[in-house]
């Protein structure tokens, strides 16, 4: 099957008598060998198979595109023989992309600044027999430049993701930043949520890097404290709330921790004293990750927002459809389907027609 419909293809075959094996050069140079796509219509197929549901893609998008008849079972077979196929020279220590010299983006001092980032997303896991199963949380990490619209840049990413521990994803994550000159950036740069053990993944993968917060999280910390404080009486709760919020963004959050610490709560409840004295232990953890006037002073990103997008353009767009459930292998390899295909294009281009050198025949 090729992407103008099917063709016979006649080609000599080769047998030796001493050793009883066969072969046919030719047809292993053109990729022909075990296999019921040509090499162009079989990353097609995968290609819909990644965007859409297999089922759509065989009966509506695969016949729009090219007009190839393949039943939804090829689709899923050939998108997920891709991803295996990936996957495997991954764990090889193949990489995704080529390897180039990104040109950093420069913060307000002139030092070029690189950036990582972590979260993790909840996909729905489906059991033997088909019954609903436990769901994973799947991982994204990112190494990314990001653009300006007033330089008229693009951002430029590489994703990794899948159902990884931290280890086997910051091995992957580190090898893909050093691929784009991660070490030769002037000031790294790593942001999360501070979801459990990220902070230690970034010490661990990415020692020279600076962990940064994400501003929005920690505001929602001031969030709950003031619907707690103020449940009653919401205009003194939303006036509370902006102040707190500037004030962190203003002067950082040592001097949140120390502000909070100095409330006055003789009249407060038992409910409110605890929840002021979780949220003051918070900031007293991570201020060291707050300092956000020194962050914007410097021009630098205080958000997760590219990864928290990541999460559903990588994941959630294709794995969390409605009714959708997945087997274990399938979302990972899904995943890092998708995250080859959302990276630079040059990285799923490489995949897909590989240099010379990488090449080779299958007997």
């Amino acid at each position: 099957m090729t992407l103008i419909g099917p063709i016979k293809v006649s080609y000599a075959y080769y047998h030796c008598k001493a050793c009883g094996t066969g072969h046919s050069k030719w047809a292993g140079q053109v990729e022909l060998i075990k296999q019921e796509l040509s090499p162009a219509a079989e990353q097609v197929v995968a290609l819909a198979g990644l965007l859409t549901s297999f089922r759509e893609a065989s009966e509506r998008v695969l016949k729009v595109m090219s007009g190839m008849k393949v039943s939804a079972a090829t689709v899923q077979r050939t998108t997920e023989k891709a991803g295996e196929r990936y996957c495997n020279q991954l764990e090889e220590g193949q990489q995704e992309g080529p390897k180039e010299q990104w040109q950093w983006h420069r913060d307000a001092q002139g030092r070029r600044c690189a950036y990582v980032s972590v979260d993790a997303t909840a996909v729905r896991q489906q059991g033997p027999g088909g019954k609903r199963a436990e769901g994973r949380m799947a991982y994204v990490a990112m190494v990314y430049n990001p653009g300006g619209k007033a330089q008229g840049k693009r951002s430029q990413v590489r994703y990794v993701a899948g159902l990884y521990d931290l280890p086997t994803l910051g091995r992957l994550l580190h090898e893909q930043a050093l691929q784009v000159g991660w070490a030769n950036a002037d000031k790294q740069i790593a942001i999360s949520d501070g979801g459990a053990g990220l902070e230690n993944f970034f010490r661990t993968y990415f020692p020279r890097a600076e962990c940064i917060l994400d501003f929005w999280h920690a505001r929602e910390h001031l969030v709950q404290l003031g619907q707690v404080l103020y449940p009653e009486d919401e205009q003194k709760r939303i006036g509370w709330t902006e102040y707190a919020s500037g004030k962190l963004k203003r002067e950082g959050g040592r001097a949140v921790r120390c502000w909070l610490e100095r409330m006055d709560l003789s009249g407060a409840t038992a409910e409110q004293k605890e929840e002021h004295r979780r949220q003051v232990q918070y900031f007293r953890n991570h201020e060291h990750k707050m300092d956000y006037p020194r962050y914007l002073a410097n021009g630098w990103q205080i958000g997760s927002g590219p990864v928290e997008s990541a999460c559903k353009t990588v994941i959630g767009n294709r794995l969390k459809g409605g009714g959708m459930r997945w087997g274990e292998r399938e979302a990972h390899v899904m995943c890092n389907l998708r995250a080859l295909f959302l990276s630079e294009p040059t990285c799923w281009t490489t995949f897909w027609h590989p240099p010379p050198a990488q090449t080779y025949l299958q007997n």
